[in-house]
């Protein structure tokens, strides 16, 4: 196995978002959410330069973690919507810290079978056995970050079942030029990635897909408007308490997405994030926008 470049993984992306909306019906804004990431644990074993963990007293280590009977709420609520998007178990910490982590995985797959449900990881957990029993509770995919080097790939390709091999991707975050992903100031709560003022002030005007795409669930159920929202600064609802559709074409988020529409990046976080927003979620923005447009006729 070979590490997966930045092309060849969003590559990988953009295959299946056009899967997902080839399958889903336009016509119902709730096909938009194409992905739905999710924060299972507030702790993770490094501090990455590009990441606000970095420096402890911006974002700490806390002993929190989704429970299993909290993630089959959440996957009910996404059943009740029929979702067939993908499950990105990454967020703001190392998924293998959550102690109930796989028993979270089955959960989703066992209620949301033809969802894809993925797995973001540094790796420093990994044995052969929790790679084993993962797959075995019928994960889609593992992606693997590898932060101190190449050399890693020989180490955990010995941990992999040849059988699993296509469902495995190494991505590489140890290039201090690239990372294997695109660098962003995580809405303004990183400031020594030498990410220049300019950099954000060019983005005013343009459009963000975020809050239109993705949704984000943290450990405890909260929605956050943007998974780049690492300072917490808008929860928009608890799929814990709420129905999912009250979330996600709430008030809240209808305004959010009604500046972001129209490129005003003025409210915080916006007004602070180098995040360019457009790569990915056209559809979905298309989507919604049609849906707004039905609705106030």
């Amino acid at each position: 196995m070979s590490v997966n470049s930045k092309d060849d993984f969003l590559d990988h992306r953009k295959e299946q978002a056009h899967k997902h909306y080839a399958l889903g019906d336009p016509n119902d804004p709730m096909t938009s959410i194409l992905t739905v990431e999710v924060n299972t644990t507030e702790l993770c074993n490094r501090t990455c330069v590009f990441c606000p963990r970095h420096d402890p007293e911006v974002f700490p280590n806390r002993n929190l973690h989704m429970t299993p009977k909290g993630a089959a709420v959440i996957a009910e609520q996404l059943g009740s919507i029929r979702y067939r998007g993908k499950i990105s178990l990454s967020g703001f910490g190392e998924n293998l810290l959550n102690p109930d982590f796989r028993r979270i995985v089955s959960t989703f797959k066992q209620r949301l079978p033809k969802a894809i449900v993925e797995c973001n990881t540094n790796g420093d957990r990994l044995t052969q056995t929790v790679i084993e029993e993962l797959f075995q509770r019928h994960l889609d995919y593992l992606y693997i970050n590898l932060y101190d080097g190449p050399e890693q790939i020989e180490h955990f390709e010995s941990m992999i079942n040849p059988k699993y091999r296509d469902r495995v991707k190494f991505r590489a975050h140890y290039n201090q030029e690239d990372y294997g992903l695109f660098i962003n100031n995580r809405s303004g709560t990183i400031d020594w990635l030498n990410i220049e003022e300019e950099d954000i002030e060019s983005l005013q005007g343009k459009r963000c897909h975020y809050p239109f795409y993705k949704m984000f669930v943290d450990w405890n159920g909260d929605v956050l408007f943007c998974s780049n929202d690492w300072g917490r600064e808008h929860v928009v609802g608890n799929l814990l308490q709420q129905d999912i559709r009250d979330v996600w074409l709430g008030k809240t988020m209808r305004n959010i997405r009604k500046r972001l529409a129209e490129g005003n990046r003025t409210e915080s976080p916006c007004n602070k994030c180098s995040v360019n927003g457009t790569m990915f979620g056209e559809e979905s923005f298309n989507i919604l926008q049609k849906y707004e447009s039905s609705n106030n006729r």
